[in-house]
Order: structure tokens, then C-alpha cells, then sequence
């Protein structure tokens, strides 16, 4: 089987599992003519019980208030196809649903056309804002007109054991020219062409980390982001995710450690607002896990067409939940609990994080939602319809 054919199939089985998301949607949202704050009153009383039992508070990812809406931004960079995709579910949602769940407010992007954005290109397709502000030309204006790389010249990322990595001082400068002036800068354009607050912010394909100087009418923000890797694995001695940190190189560390499995996994991001967050990169709660694609070791097939078949398998499930209103049945514990992970041999570890809870079950860890959907979808559908 070559790639394209390869490919071909991956995207029957997506098509699937993305059909089955809106099948229950439809029963949700049409033909019980369900409206959010309903889903999320079923949800608080189930998770009234759970709160005793786990002597601790549960709060729901996304808040519904009755008189708001729930609204969506969708941040990204370059191509913008997840963006695109997840843009393109709330237009189908539109088609069947007595009342949307989760409205799209608009599309950011810190990349204008010009310098490889295609964000226009989607708000023009399906109508919706665009809230942009060039990095590359907002950073020659105001910080270095001759800076031939201004992205380069900015980044404040850096491993902790790599040698070119700038000192305190350099980075400190770096993180405050792209998290406070540039992130202030763009939220000002945002208030002006946004009314009403955003309940959800996507990251999809954004390539800095968004903070909360982006954001003036806001309450509860919910932030979450793909990852194109497998959060499961931990490093049994620092208890940290094997995979975290920049996208472009994840899936390669995956080939180097001969999986057969790669699957990419939806994560809750906080806001990125003090230095000392920068090597917490995708250490956030684990919320979903796609089903994956199978890969034989030694494979001719490379880690950048292993992403391309990720990015269909399970970026855009992931990128179906907000539209269909699914995410609104998550919630998350105020408390730390045991949390299962593995290692690369299999091996249980054990780390203490936040629960998230899926309806009336717990599903963190390896137990994330996500990847055995028909299982998933009955829970679902015995909590909600039965």
C-alpha cells in the first residue's frame, strides 16, 4: 500500500468517527432541542455525587450561563487546515441543530496572508471575523526594522540542556516582546471586533503560546491544543510527558523510540503570562485521545506523512468537539488525585493532576476519552438520552 492509499484510508475511519459525533449531536441538539445550559444542569447533578465521594469540587471545563452564549475563537498560523476543519463543523452543525451549542466568534491569526496565513482565505469561505496582527511586520515596526527573522530572534523556548539557549536576561526580553506587547496589541484589535466574551479559545496550529493579554471581554476562558503525540508516556524518573514541547519534533521522537501507535492527544493549555511557565510546555490536563494510526517499525513512511495521517485521524475529531457541543460535558476536579500514566515499557506511573470527568465518569490518563469511541459514545448516550 503506498501513502495515498494509506492516507485514503485513514480518512474513511475519520469520516466515521467524525459521522458519529454529529449523529449524537443531532439527537442532542435537534431532535431534543437540547440548549447547553440543559446539558450542563445534567451534568452538575451527576457530578453532586461525585464531589462527595471524591471530597472535592468539580467544575465544568466550558461554564454555560442560561442568558450567554458559548462561543469559540479559533487561533492558528499557517495553512490553517484544522482551523479550517473545525470552522467547517460549525457550519454543518448549523445545518441540523434547533439552536447551535457553541457559536464561532471569529478566526485569529498573528500571520497575515502575505506571510504565509491562509486565515483570510477561511474567515472569507465561511464568513466569520478575522481578528489579525502580522507578527513579522508588527515586530519590524516597533521592536528591530532591520530583523531579517523576527520569529527566530523572538523565541524564548529553548531545552533546558541546550547549549545555544540565551540567558535569563535575553529570554526575559524575548517572552515580554511576544506575550506582553504583541499579545496586549493583538487583544486590542480583538475587543474591537468582538462583542460578546469568548467561552473557548482553540489553539490549532497557533505558534506562540496564547496568553491573557490577548483577552479583554472574557470570563472562565477554557484554552485547549493539539498535540501531534502520545501524552500517555511519561518519564517514569521526572514524572514528565515524553513527548511535550514543540509539535514539529514530537512525532519524530516517537519513530526514534519505534512505536507502532501514533496518536495524538487534546490537552488543556493555561495562559503562558510569567517566565517561569516556559518549561511547562503541554504539561496540561489530558482531556481526549484520538484512536491513532498504526505504523510498522522501520517504516518507509516519514514522521512529517505520519503527522499528515494524525492530523486526520485525530485532529479533526478533536476539532469536532466545540462545534457539536461535546466539550460541555467535561468537567475537572479542584483537587490533585493519582492519575495513571505508563512508561515506554509499559509500566503503570503514577503522577497527581487534576481529574477530568466526562459526563458521570472519570477518564483521565490512559483512561482519556477519546480513543475506543463506541464505548465512549454509549456512556455518553446512556448519561444524557436513556
Amino acid at each position: 500500500m503506498d501513502f495515498q492509499e494509506f492516507v485514503d484510508e485513514i480518512q474513511k475511519e475519520s469520516n466515521n468517527r467524525i459521522q458519529k459525533l454529529h449523529g449524537f449531536a443531532n439527537q442532542l441538539w435537534k431532535n431534543r432541542k437540547w440548549l447547553p445550559i440543559d446539558c450542563q444542569n445534567k451534568c452538575l447533578e451527576a457530578w453532586d455525587d461525585l464531589q462527595i465521594d471524591l471530597e472535592c469540587k468539580i467544575s465544568p471545563l466550558v461554564p454555560v450561563k442560561e442568558e450567554n452564549l458559548v462561543t469559540n475563537l479559533i487561533f492558528g498560523s499557517g495553512s490553517f487546515t484544522t482551523g479550517e476543519f473545525q470552522a467547517k463543523q460549525y457550519n454543518r452543525v448549523k445545518q441540523y441543530a434547533f439552536k447551535p451549542p457553541v457559536i464561532l466568534q471569529g478566526i485569529v491569526s498573528n500571520k497575515s496572508n502575505t506571510h504565509g496565513s491562509n486565515a483570510f482565505n477561511v474567515c472569507k469561505k465561511y464568513k466569520v471575523p478575522l481578528i489579525e496582527l502580522d507578527f513579522i511586520d508588527w515586530f519590524r515596526e516597533n521592536i528591530d526594522k532591520g530583523e531579517t527573522n523576527p520569529i527566530r530572534a523572538s523565541r524564548y523556548w529553548f531545552n533546558k540542556n541546550d547549549p545555544t539557549r540565551p540567558d535569563t536576561k535575553e529570554i526575559a526580553k524575548r517572552f515580554k516582546i511576544r506575550q506582553n506587547q504583541f499579545h496586549k496589541e493583538l487583544g486590542e484589535i480583538l475587543s474591537k471586533k468582538i462583542s460578546n466574551p469568548t467561552s473557548i479559545a482553540s489553539a490549532r496550529g497557533y505558534n506562540f503560546q496564547i496568553s491573557s493579554n490577548i483577552f479583554r471581554k472574557t470570563s472562565l476562558l477554557h484554552v485547549n491544543d493539539t498535540h501531534p503525540a502520545d501524552l500517555t508516556f511519561i518519564n517514569p524518573e521526572t514524572k514528565q510527558k515524553l513527548y511535550a514541547g514543540w509539535q514539529s519534533g514530537a512525532v519524530q521522537m516517537m519513530v526514534n523510540d519505534l512505536h507502532e501507535n501514533f496518536r495524538s492527544s487534546l490537552i488543556e493549555i493555561e495562559f503562558m503570562d510569567t517566565i517561569d511557565q516556559i518549561d511547562e510546555l503541554d504539561e496540561g490536563v489530558l482531556l481526549s485521545l484520538g484512536k491513532g494510526v498504526s505504523i510498522e517499525p522501520h517504516s518507509s513512511i516519514t514522521a512529517k506523512e505520519i503527522q499528515t495521517a494524525m492530523k486526520i485521524m485525530d485532529d479533526n475529531f478533536f476539532c469536532t468537539l466545540e462545534p457539536t457541543g461535546l466539550i460541555l460535558l467535561w468537567g475537572i476536579t479542584d483537587k490533585k488525585f493519582p492519575v495513571v500514566y505508563h512508561g515506554l515499557d509499559g509500566n503503570e506511573i503514577t503522577v497527581n493532576q487534576k481529574l477530568v470527568i466526562v459526563g458521570d465518569k472519570i477518564r483521565s490518563g490512559v483512561n482519556a476519552w477519546g480513543e475506543n469511541l463506541e464505548k465512549d459514545m454509549k456512556e455518553i448516550e446512556n448519561f444524557l438520552i436513556s
